[in-house]
């Protein structure tokens, strides 16, 4: 797609937000008019609608997945938005106050509760009351009215850059390394680049067993990597899920499409959710090998089961 123009460019407000940040980290720099909007709704229906050549809004982070708002309106609403490029943004938070303000003359924050969420340990060390407020500018402007040093704000580096904030501890967030996938969405598929990613949709019609395991294996038999997957609910009766499926290739290759007809013929309806450079390596692997905490490997499975089986052996 274009660089912009003069075609707006909305992204999911506030300005300072994360989703903002990510606008000014494309690969390409917009070079017409930028606006944020109120909701992932409203960003999605003025793409689709026109309005908008393009916008940006958050698919998932690596601690809780999917932004289900992002992808429900996506799947069941949409059928024109196409995710283009992929940007990675770091997800951190600052302390900032106003002029003059040190650290330890604050007493409360103001921030919002997805921030409060990802710093809530540092909050409880610090000792310091919170005032909860919609998003990260609002917080960054109740900040500034106040006008006292024992008030700060909880914020985005960003936010407190744009209200002229002083920052006055860095970093604060509970887990170092989280990140958020932003989408920029438009109404053209993407062209290859050679190092792609597709995102696709595939709905099974009716209920059997092994159904997935044989929507998965149209790809592995073509040596197409997944990079995802996941579910989401209908919304028609409960138990009737969809599958959002990430694979390694473009929606412009041939053995993908042959996939996707293998797919289809399996009693499937296949949607496109778009096709997009990729961020990851080709071999990547995970920082961070340990499973969840009660996992067991190999040798251990068939004791673990067996205690499970005899409750008196865990003390109950």
């Amino acid at each position: 797609m274009s660089d912009g123009g003069q075609q707006l460019l909305t992204f999911l407000g506030p300005v300072g937000s994360l989703t903002h940040a990510a606008v000014e980290s494309l690969s390409k720099p917009w070079s017409g008019p930028v606006a944020p909007q109120s909701s992932i709704v409203d960003v999605v229906f003025a793409v689709e609608s026109g309005e908008a050549a393009a916008g940006v809004v958050p698919l998932d982070t690596s601690i809780e997945g999917d932004v289900t708002s992002t992808i429900d309106e996506l799947i069941f609403r949409s059928s024109l938005c196409f995710i283009n490029e992929v940007v990675v943004v770091p997800v951190s938070y600052v302390v900032a106050g106003i002029g003059g303000s040190r650290w330890g003359d604050v007493r409360q924050v103001v921030t919002t509760a997805a921030a409060l969420a990802q710093c809530r340990r540092f909050i409880e060390a610090a000792e310091i009351s919170v005032q909860l407020v919609g998003d990260v500018s609002e917080a960054a402007e109740v900040a500034i009215a106040g006008n006292s040093p024992e008030t700060a704000a909880l914020t985005t580096a960003m936010s407190a850059h744009v209200a002229s904030l002083t920052v006055l501890r860095s970093a604060v967030e509970d887990h170092s390394g989280v990140t958020t996938r932003m989408g920029l969405l438009s109404r053209q598929v993407s062209d290859p680049t050679g190092h792609d990613e597709t995102s696709v949709v595939v709905t099974p019609i009716g209920d059997r067993t092994g159904v997935l395991a044989d929507i998965l294996r149209c790809f592995s038999d073509r040596g197409i990597a997944l990079t995802a997957i996941s579910s989401r609910p209908l919304k028609t009766r409960l138990g009737e899920y969809c599958f959002l499926l990430t694979a390694r290739s473009h929606i412009a290759d041939p053995a993908f499409q042959s996939a996707l007809l293998d797919a289809a013929e399996l009693s499937a309806e296949i949607k496109l959710l778009g096709s997009f450079p990729s961020q990851r390596a080709e071999d990547s692997v995970r920082v961070d090998e340990s499973a969840p905490p009660g996992s067991v490997d190999a040798a251990g499975l068939q004791p673990w089961i067996q205690s499970l089986l005899e409750p008196r052996q865990l003390g109950l």
